[in-house]
């Protein structure tokens, strides 16, 4: 993602506005063009793009069911290397998001709508509603599915948890695939990444949770390979 530089004009902004400022150059940079090219030359509406009617309890079930399947695959695959000790590339810490919005009540306000409310929309409409539907329409299914999720983690810049990025964009794929409609993968992104982001804000007041938790992985890990 766009993060502005030091002694740019950037600089004098709270750090919340002045990422938010860049994230919005970044997607005009990126969604202008297929807007120009799809949806202006075509008169496409907003179900044209997959925002289709969906049953609210279908909606719930195939988020609730996608989400508990991201934790148990990212998870397992945790377990299963901290017990052969093998390291892989793209399966490391996530960098907080914390500090490029700031450590207040305005940083966390506009942070939980960026990264829960307005990122997931626009994501879900490049993604799902351009990407992963012009990909498995011109190529195998399979072939498509793995390369839109590939390019949806890639995007987000963040290469050291590119693994759990691809299981989650995978997840998408299927989530949007199931039900026809991308208020479905909005909802399973906006979800995870409204959880993600309250967990770092909490881990960030209250850091002696940490200690309890890899307290508690240890735990976990030690029955596991016991």
């Amino acid at each position: 993602m766009f993060t502005p530089g030091a002694g740019t004009f950037f600089s004098t902004l709270h750090p919340s506005i002045s990422f938010l400022i860049g994230y919005l150059i970044q997607f005009v940079i990126l969604f202008c063009p297929l807007w120009i090219f799809v949806v202006g030359k075509y008169n496409a509406t907003f179900e044209d793009l997959g925002f289709k009617k969906v049953k609210i309890l279908e909606l719930f079930k195939v988020v609730f069911i996608c989400y508990i399947s991201y934790l148990l695959l990212t998870y397992s695959l945790s377990l299963i290397l901290n017990a052969t000790g093998v390291s892989v590339p793209g399966y490391q810490d996530q960098e907080s998001y914390i500090p490029l919005f700031g450590k207040d009540l305005m940083g966390y306000a506009v942070g939980f709508l960026l990264v829960g409310v307005i990122a997931p929309f626009i994501e879900e409409i490049l993604f799902r509603g351009f990407i992963y539907r012009v990909f498995i329409k011109t190529w195998p299914f399979w072939l498509g599915n793995m390369v839109s999720a590939a390019l949806f983690a890639l995007i987000h810049i963040q290469f050291q948890t590119f693994i759990p990025l691809f299981i989650l964009g995978l997840l998408l794929n299927y989530s949007y695939n199931k039900t026809g409609s991308l208020w479905t993968s909005v909802a399973l992104h906006s979800m995870n990444n409204i959880l993600a982001f309250a967990l770092e804000v909490y881990f960030s007041l209250h850091p002696e949770a940490l200690a309890y938790l890899a307290q508690a992985h240890t735990f976990v890990y030690t029955v596991q390979i016991s």
